[in-house]
């Protein structure tokens, strides 16, 4: 397994009023806040329907459900991302609690190329971001990026 591994789930239709926040701000869904409150220390991510993948540690544009793209688009969107040398020793830990519904998105992220597994509960989760030998900050990915598009 890589080294760095975050836990991402796929966004709700719950969301504040804020025009642009972090996603604990943005989104308020139970579920969500719950899966927020679990990773605050680690950092996580959230597969927006509009977005892509979003980080915990940036703000991001809310949007309204008119907003949201098909899955077509959100496909190619994430194929962009996952050429990002930021996210290329990333393992993306899908909190899978509704499997039935959520495969979907597990597919897709691992269509799109990133490295994703899934668990389906928060405590699996914590066992394997115990288990990981490094836990890079969130900071330390986007300092990787910024520095690719520095060089190029």
């Amino acid at each position: 397994m890589t080294a760095h591994v975050l836990p991402i789930r796929i966004c709700s239709g719950r969301k504040s009023g804020v025009g642009r926040g972090f996603l604990h701000e943005i989104y308020t869904g139970h579920m969500l806040q719950a899966f927020f409150k679990a990773f605050e220390r680690h950092g996580y991510a959230v597969l927006s329907r509009k977005l892509g993948i979003c980080l915990s540690n940036e703000k991001h544009e809310n949007y309204g459900d008119w907003e949201e793209k098909g899955d077509e688009q959100i496909l190619a969107m994430l194929r962009e991302q996952a050429e990002n040398p930021a996210f290329e020793d990333i393992t993306f830990i899908y909190w899978n609690h509704r499997p039935l519904t959520h495969a979907k998105w597990v597919r897709m992220l691992a269509d799109a190329g990133f490295h994703v597994i899934e668990r389906r509960t928060l405590a699996d989760i914590r066992a394997v971001l115990a288990r990981s030998s490094a836990r890079p900050t969130l900071d330390s990915w986007a300092a990787h990026d910024r520095s690719q598009e520095v060089e190029g």
